[in-house]
């Protein structure tokens, strides 16, 4: 047992030497003018552990901020010596590096060596990619900066806080308190609230102070101080005597538009168009001033492919000789929407994307067909693009105009389905694909997952409004773009269309 125990301490300290060794050895290849070299920050995470073994052998922690202060003003003392003998600021990297290892030594004995070793390869990655990190910031601009800030915002700050309940549970109004409750007939008195009025076989929705649903109450008879109801619902234990029980809105439209919105599942599907379009910002900011037509349309896609169109449709006006590069950029755009929106849409209804998958992906596939035999028919004059610039990486204006259209698209989505009937979806798919295929996507999502559509249903629909935004983008180009780019894109864009149709009713049952 003291065996095992002895080998256990002495890997522990060849390990915490191993982690001396590499920090050390990377600031003794990089820097000049240093009085911390390999040899003492082998020596300072030894110090670490040592300090901290010690601390656990005699069970006083004091022991390990002991050895840090006396570390502390050493590396202080050496650190103003070396500035005095160089007469400048060398920086403070290396003692900062001695500090961390200080810790890192600690944390080896305090049971956490693996988070030992991966700070400490992060630590010698960020000290070996000085130039490159320098390199890195020279290029970041204000804006994008501020852009990143806002999409940590909304994914860490306000993401988090959102309830993950319908809206509708939120929406309600105090009904009264429970003056009697027969669990035997499930019966059910409640003493209402000065002012509320209900009806004989009105059903009334039920929560909890806090929102949390409770079931439903069927009024038998009602007179202006009590309803007499019967209780519908798995939680009839939840109804107390003398406990306040909330209704709904009482208007059934506004109750159906409510429970249609979950602020949480509503933004993070803003999070991820949010940050699917950053990437692609990225990609175009990296590589697309070096690409060519084509490679800038795809990245532009990542983004944006209704951006993309009108980018293009605007420079076609400018130089309608590159019609048919921009052609190409346009139609590839186009497809890498297909399954951009599989991706986004697999993170919140895998099934939905399976079904879909087919379809879409024959689309996706289609279109880099007909960009490909577009692109050899091409002529051979050079036609590089510009850079895809695209303004902002993240627009906080964006992302909220976003999650309206997408709060209208569920709305009028759940609407069409309870007082149309689902036969009507394909109507609202059509419509709402015009302004972007990823409301209606992540709309018949929610109806499906909901119990309200079936699996092919909400599939067909998803496919149909990826198709109604893939018509719409001929439109954008008839607006704002030369007719020439208009009739490179109209048998591309046709052919990706039939298609899409075909393969919709073949894959789905639906007929």
């Amino acid at each position: 047992m003291q065996d095992i125990l002895f080998v256990e301490i002495f890997f522990k300290f060849a390990l915490a030497t191993l982690i001396g060794f590499l920090i050390g050895l990377e600031r003794e290849m990089r820097t000049r003018h240093q009085h911390t070299g390999l040899r003492d920050f082998i020596l300072v995470s030894l110090l670490g552990a040592i300090s901290a073994f010690a601390a656990d052998t005699f069970g006083n922690a004091w022991l390990i901020v002991a050895a840090f202060a006396g570390f502390a003003g050493l590396m202080l003392s050496g650190y103003w010596l070396n500035v005095r003998a160089h007469g400048e600021d060398l920086g403070q990297t290396t003692e900062v590096a001695a500090i961390l290892t200080f810790f890192l030594g600690v944390l080896v004995f305090k049971g956490a060596p693996s988070l030992a070793v991966a700070t400490a390869i992060v630590i010698v990655g960020v000290l070996s990619y000085k130039r490159r990190l320098h390199d890195f910031r020279k290029g970041v601009q204000a804006f994008e900066f501020t852009a990143v800030l806002k999409l940590l915002v909304i994914t860490f700050i306000i993401l988090p806080i959102l309830p993950r309940e319908p809206l509708s549970h939120f929406l309600t109004f105090p009904m009264g308190t429970v003056n009697e409750v027969t669990v035997e007939t499930r019966e059910v008195v409640v003493e209402l609230t000065p002012g509320r009025r209900f009806e004989s076989q009105q059903v009334i929705d039920i929560y909890e102070t806090g929102g949390r649903p409770i079931g439903t109450l069927t009024v038998r008879r009602a007179n202006a101080f009590n309803v007499w109801a019967t209780y519908e619902g798995e939680n009839i234990d939840r109804l107390q005597v003398d406990e306040v029980v909330r209704s709904g809105l009482g208007i059934q439209f506004l109750s159906v538009m409510a429970e249609a919105i979950r602020p949480y599942r509503a933004w993070l599907i803003v999070v991820l168009v949010s940050f699917i379009s950053f990437i692609g910002y990225v990609l175009s900011k990296t590589i697309g001033g070096r690409a060519s037509t084509a490679l800038t349309g795809v990245i532009g896609g990542l983004a944006s492919s209704t951006v993309t169109t009108v980018i293009f449709a605007r420079r076609s006006k400018e130089a309608p000789r590159w019609n048919r590069h921009f052609s190409v950029a346009v139609v590839l755009a186009s497809a890498v929407m297909f399954p951009r929106l599989l991706v986004q849409i697999s993170v919140v209804n895998l099934d939905l994307m399976k079904i879909a998958a087919a379809p879409m992906m024959i689309m996706a596939g289609v279109g880099v067909l007909v960009a490909f035999v577009a692109l050899r028919r091409s002529s051979d004059e050079q036609a590089r693009s510009e850079s895809l610039k695209l303004e902002n990486p993240f627009s906080m204006k964006a992302a909220l105009s976003f999650a309206l259209i997408f709060a209208v698209t569920l709305m009028a989505t759940r609407l069409a389905i309870d007082y149309l009937g689902d036969g009507w979806l394909p109507l609202v798919s059509l419509l709402s694909g015009l302004s972007g295929a990823d409301a209606i996507a992540f709309s018949v999502s929610d109806a499906q997952q909901a119990g309200l559509i079936t699996l092919d249903w909400a599939g067909f629909n998803f496919v149909l409004g990826a198709i109604a935004n893939t018509i719409m983008k001929l439109f954008i180009v008839l607006a704002v773009g030369n007719r020439g780019l208009f009739k490179a894109l109209l048998i591309p864009f046709l052919t990706i269309v039939t298609t899409g149709v075909a393969a919709m009713f073949f894959f789905f049952d639906v007929l």
